[in-house]
């Protein structure tokens, strides 16, 4: 079972002290259940201290060892939950970006999201239905001093039962399985109508073709929830059939096969219909866990997914700088003066489908600005992903001042990039930059022109609800508050009227080549283009030409 799988797997408990608690749980209530019946037969009309004291005792009891095993599986359950989704989170970051477009947003998502929450959401369920089979061992052994008969039918028809349950319950987790893949298919579509939402909105028929699909995936994934629900609960109603079905045994067929059992049929009835609590306790918990094992399966082959896809190098070089006491990357990485690409080659597809970029023998000097053209598909972006260290390089190395980048590397040599993507995020929060120096802040809000919407404060933008265009340059804010000597950008001014566009040519990037900060930009602006100290234009994936400042473009 996949969700006992992963639990077991985190735990730090003592299982042995857990399942005394739960055993002495079970015994106490059963305990309580034969001091009843006992005094239910001799008891005086006056009261008996002797069972008084022995019913107090097992009731205290089993509230003790009930609320421990409760309390104390809940709380564990809720630490493995937290410490997966962290292991996980950290998991993500420490994948290539290439394994996760691969492995999909919305299987990511489900996962770290719904599936813990699910299984967070199991904790009492679980230890109930554990406390559900302790229970049934102990009133099961009480039945047995009663009356071996009366215990082998109960024990016949629980097995025939149990078998029957089983076979039904693997078809419902079957049909969970299937309703998960169709959530997190729903959850992509979703994510796809959220990044796309101005694209739905121009187009009835895409919108209604998507809604199509959306609903079509909903509806498959409540099907596949209602028939794993209908076979769960025609599993209880069987369940609960079978219970009847040994009472009527009990009541008018035991006692002519048997003829001492109607002087015990009162105390054997009363254990049976005793019995009958937790067994609808563990057929209650059932579906739950049933739901919470499908979860569990899915984050245990998230995790499989992410230990596969991990950057190589990851774990040493995290060690590494655990240990060193450096200086921080950002000025650490200041101090360069070129970057080599020696025969770079990435490509990916299969087929006719295979798309390569490279190989690239480039050198690029620290300061310089930088231009990449090209048409749509030529390998820009993917030549920017290969330089900044994100899509590793299947051939061919990048050295910084004739030093080899290697795997163990290759984090630090990433961080001395800033980079405002085509598809990038603005996030609200200036994550990763300890101390903001707020009058540079103020002056570059200012120099975006975007200071009557926003304002900085404790690392905090009071807003990012603003058009494309400006969010573009609080995220180009935000890079140049991190203090990284290279900034990428893909198609900044493309979002940009007029009038920004040419401030951003004219004197953004002079201020920025001034300050000693390696600019490479992807642009389709001919009329600035000789503000580049070298434009790079790429076709078919291949620098075809490379110009310089004060030459003639091919």
């Amino acid at each position: 079972m996949h969700l006992i799988e992963l639990l077991l797997r985190d735990t730090r408990l003592s299982l042995r002290r857990l399942a005394l608690m739960a055993f002495i749980a079970a015994a106490a209530s059963t305990g309580v259940l034969a001091v009843v019946n006992t005094t239910a037969q001799y008891v005086s009309g006056h009261g008996n201290v002797k069972y008084v004291a022995l019913f107090g005792a097992g009731l205290l009891l089993y509230i003790f060892s009930q609320r421990y095993v409760l309390t104390t599986t809940t709380d564990e359950v809720e630490r493995i939950v937290d410490e997966r989704r962290r292991r996980l989170i950290q998991k993500l970051v420490d994948c290539e970006l290439l394994s996760i477009e691969k492995i999909g947003h919305g299987g990511i998502f489900t996962a770290i999201n719904s599936d813990t929450e699910t299984i967070s959401q199991t904790a009492t369920s679980l230890s109930l239905g554990a406390q559900a089979i302790m229970m049934i061992f102990w009133t099961s052994v009480y039945i047995a001093t009663l009356s071996l008969p009366a215990l082998a039918l109960v024990a016949v028809v629980v097995l025939i039962a149990s078998r029957v349950y089983r076979k039904r319950s693997e078809q419902a987790s079957r049909d969970l399985r299937l309703a998960h893949e169709r959530v997190t298919a729903l959850h992509e579509m979703v994510e796809g109508m959220l990044n796309g939402f101005k694209e739905v909105k121009l187009s009835s028929r895409r919108a209604a073709e998507l809604i199509d699909d959306a609903v079509a995936v909903s509806g498959r994934a409540a099907r596949y929830r209602s028939l794993a629900q209908r076979t769960l609960n025609a599993n209880f109603v069987f369940s609960q059939a079978a219970m009847y079905v040994v009472l009527g045994t009990l009541v008018f067929v035991l006692p002519t096969l048997s003829p001492t059992f109607g002087g015990i049929t009162v105390k054997v009835l009363a254990a049976v219909l005793f019995l009958e609590g937790p067994v609808s306790g563990l057929l209650s918990a059932a579906p739950q866990i049933t739901i919470a094992d499908a979860a569990a399966e899915s984050l245990l082959k998230l995790e499989e997914l992410f230990d596969e896809h991990l950057e190589k190098g990851i774990a040493e070089a995290r060690k590494r700088d655990s240990e060193q006491d450096d200086e921080p990357v950002s000025e650490r990485s200041h101090g360069f003066h070129a970057i080599q690409l020696r025969h770079l080659l990435f490509s990916r597809g299969e087929g006719s489908e295979r798309f390569t970029v490279g190989p690239i023998d480039l050198t690029i000097r620290r300061g310089e600005t930088l231009f990449v053209t090209g048409g749509n598909g030529s390998g820009k972006t993917t030549f920017i992903k290969m330089l900044t260290g994100l899509y590793p390089a299947d051939s061919g190395e990048i050295l910084v001042d004739s030093r080899l980048v290697t795997r163990i590397d290759m984090q630090r040599y990433r961080n001395m990039f800033g980079a405002v993507f085509a598809d990038f995020h603005a996030f609200r929060t200036l994550y990763g930059v300890e101390h903001v120096d707020e009058d540079r802040a103020a002056t570059l809000i200012e120099e975006m022109e975007v200071d009557r919407k926003v304002r900085l404060q404790a690392r905090r933008f009071s807003t990012i609800d603003l058009s494309s265009g400006q969010r573009k340059r609080l995220a180009l804010v935000a890079v140049q508050l991190e203090g990284k000597p290279i900034v990428v950008l893909d198609e900044w001014a493309a979002d940009q009227d007029p009038h920004f566009r040419a401030k951003f040519y004219e004197t953004l990037l002079p201020r920025l080549r001034k300050e000693g900060v390696t600019v490479i930009a992807i642009t389709h602006d001919e009329k600035y283009f000789h503000h580049a100290n070298r434009r790079l234009h790429f076709e078919d994936g291949r620098i075809v030409s490379i110009a310089t400042k004060g030459m003639h473009y091919e």
